[in-house]
């Protein structure tokens, strides 16, 4: 069954910069990804989803595959529609 309120993938990722054994900056994990920081802010404050390039920037940081991305930013999507058409 379809979970009706995922979180947004990017608080999935603020979680694992907020852990102590990875401990990037916003700024640190930016560079590192090779995603401008104001980009990845959104991402994190959940303005933008995860786009196929970021996806395989989370991949290449060793963050999962990119596959699995892809399916947690489709599963938000899909309930957030969901979401919208009951409330209609």
């Amino acid at each position: 069954m379809p979970m009706y309120d995922p979180p947004h993938p990017g608080e999935m990722i603020r979680d694992i910069l907020e852990d102590e054994e990875v401990g990037w900056t916003v700024t640190e994990c930016a560079h590192r990804l090779g995603v401008a920081r104001n980009t990845l802010s959104r991402l994190l404050h959940g303005r933008i989803g995860i786009s196929p390039r970021m996806a395989l920037a989370l991949e290449r940081a060793g963050w999962s595959s990119a596959d699995h991305w892809m399916r947690i930013q489709a599963a938000y999507d899909l309930a957030r529609a969901r979401r919208e058409l009951d409330a209609a």
